[in-house]
This record gives structure tokens, sequence and C-alpha cells, in this order.
């Protein structure tokens, strides 16, 4: 081990049993898939919707498309709020196949999308709601071009995500808890050290850490770089770019860190560079023009 990779892991060690990169909420979710369904439902109604309601984005009586649903456990609460149809679409089949399995209300309809396309017909749907699926979408422009062919004119897509140079943009919060460690650690030295941390006796293990046969997985953090399949490594201006390119209307609404000590933090948001760093979480509300009679 490294240097560099020992001073990572040590930290590593000391920051996890705390909330730095997870709340208790999330830590207890990943214990088990069943539980991973709850929570995110749970975050649908105290984020998402909370989010749609903040920003005047109304779901009511409209038909809606759930943009990376997964297994449907988000698309699902769409329904309590009076959406009068729900269309989830996922690039993962296995997880659309348990959504069609899982909830069977006529009201909803699952479907598998590509990196590049979404398999709806033109102005099908009134609005897009997407939650901690952006940064995970490698072909953004062709995406773009796809919401605004299915939003019908003056629809409203709300996005929420983040960029690259958030303190956990990586999505390694379970083995790597330690803020901006991909800024400053080569990703190379950051995945070698997930590794490590991952087969540690200490190591609170997940259900992510387990094979299909309940066995402790080896085979994890062997890669020497994160993929941009896999995460985009947008940064906020990245997006705002490709918004613009799109042709759809947008607005930024950036969150701040909710923790007491990040406190100083906040007056930095209103910085083109610094806001990179210090927003917590970043929404975008899309909206298609209406167009105009030939």
């Amino acid at each position: 081990m490294g240097i560099t990779e020992r001073i990572l892991y040590s930290l590593a060690q000391r920051l996890s049993p705390t909330e730095v990169a997870q709340t208790s909420d999330m830590k207890a979710s990943i214990r088990s898939p069943e539980a991973y369904v709850h929570y995110r439902a749970s975050l649908a109604k105290q984020h998402l919707l909370e989010a749609a309601g903040r920003y005047g984005v109304s779901v009511r009586g409209r038909r809606v498309l759930d943009f990376g649903c997964f297994d449907g456990a988000m698309t699902a609460t769409h329904l309590e709020e009076g959406a009068a149809h729900v269309f989830g679409v996922d690039i993962d089949a296995s997880a659309v196949a348990r959504a069609r399995s899982r909830y069977t209300d006529p009201r909803l309809t699952f479907e598998t999308g590509t990196v590049s396309t979404i398999p709806l017909p033109d102005s099908t749907v009134d609005v897009v709601l997407s939650y901690d699926v952006f940064e995970h979408v490698s072909q953004v422009p062709d995406i773009l071009g796809e919401l605004r062919r299915v939003l019908t004119p003056g629809g409203t897509v709300l996005i929420g995500t983040w960029g690259w140079w958030h303190p956990f943009a990586p999505h390694l919060f379970s083995a790597m808890p330690v803020p901006w460690a991909h800024m400053v650690f080569s990703e190379r030295t950051m995945l070698a050290a997930c590794q490590r941390v991952s087969l540690s006796d200490w190591y609170q293990p997940n259900m992510h850490d387990f094979d299909g046969q309940g066995k402790r997985r080896t085979d994890q953090y062997t890669h020497t770089a994160i993929s941009t399949d896999y995460l985009n490594k947008y940064l906020i201006g990245d997006f705002e770019r490709d918004f613009r390119a799109s042709g759809l209307r947008h607005k930024t609404h950036l969150v701040p860190f909710r923790s007491r000590y990040a406190r100083w933090t906040r007056p930095l948001l209103a910085v083109p560079l610094a806001r990179e760093f210090v927003a917590g979480y970043v929404w975008f509300v899309l909206t298609k023009p209406l167009e105009t009679p030939e």
C-alpha cells in the first residue's frame, strides 16, 4: 500500500463511523433491498415532491415521466400526489422487470430505455421528474433532445442532481466517506483504498457488498478509473451549457449544505466557480417552449 493510499484508507477508517457521507437513514436502508425500496419511496416524498412544490412543478392531473425510475419505488408515489398516469423509464432491464412485478396499478407503465433514447411517442407527457439520475446520463445532449420530444408544449422537467466537484460526487459513500477525495487523490488511489476498506474487518458491509448467493464480494473497486458511462463527471456549468443548446428554457436552483458547520459556504453559492464546490445539491427546472402555430 503506497503512502497516499495509506493516508486515504486511514481517513476513511476514521470517518466511516460518522455521518459525514451517509445519514443514519441511508445507512439503515442499504442493509437490505426491501429497506432500500422504502427509503427510495420516502426520498420521493421528502425531497423530490417537496422540491416540485417549491418550484411550481405540479403532477396533479398530469401525465408524468419518472426518468431513471430504477425499480419503481419513487414512480408509484406520484400517483398518490394525483398524477393521471406515470411512465417509468430506466436502462436497467432487470430493475424495470422488478418494477412491473411489484407495481401493477394500470396507471403505471414501465419501459426499458437506452443511454440515448426514451421509448415513448412524441408529446406523451406533461411533466418529467428525475432524481439523482442525471449525473449518470452518459449522453446528455441526446437525452435532452428526447425529453423535449416526449414533452407536450409548455411541459416541464424537474432534475435533481449534483456536479462533479461535489464532495461525494464519485458515489462511493459506503467505502469512501472522505469529502473531495477525488479532487485530492487520483482515481486509481481512491478506488484501491475503497477496495481495502470494503475488505476490512471494521467495515460495515451493505447489500451491494454481497453477490446473488449472499457471499461477500471481492471484485469491487478493481478498476483504475471511474468510467464516464457510469458518472458523466459534469459540472453544474456543463449541465447548463447543454440545457441552453437543447432549446429548453432552464432555471438553476442551488441548495446549500444542511450542516451547521457549512453555513459559511452559503455566500459562495453566488460565485460561479465556488458554487461547484459548495452546492449541496442542485435542482434544474426546464420548460419546453410553446410552439408557434404555422
